[in-house]
């Protein structure tokens, strides 16, 4: 199941365990086993950030991504798009 992974301020479903930046969360599929196996593989990939760039939160990608990694545009990855992210995070 794909995740599409939006840096906030506001809302957040998910904070990275070494900076603490936030994230909204939006889901492929809604099913809660699914969901957490994908809030999982998230904290994974927030702390992979880390492991390759320091401590900072400038270590994760600037812009809105997914997990897993999508080689097109995160705004219009299956994740995004089933799981109503904002017109404005692309």
């Amino acid at each position: 199941m794909q995740v599409f992974c939006l840096a906030t301020s506001e809302r957040a479903d998910i904070s990275c365990p070494v900076c603490g930046q936030s994230y909204a969360l939006y889901f492929e599929r809604k099913s809660l086993e699914e969901r957490l196996a994908a809030m999982h593989a998230v904290q994974e990939t927030l702390t992979h950030h880390h492991a390759r760039g320091g401590a900072a939160p400038d270590v994760h990608p600037q812009k809105a991504f997914t997990v897993p990694e999508w080689n097109g545009p995160a705004h219009m990855s299956g994740a995004a798009i089933l799981g109503g992210a904002p017109p404005w995070a692309a």
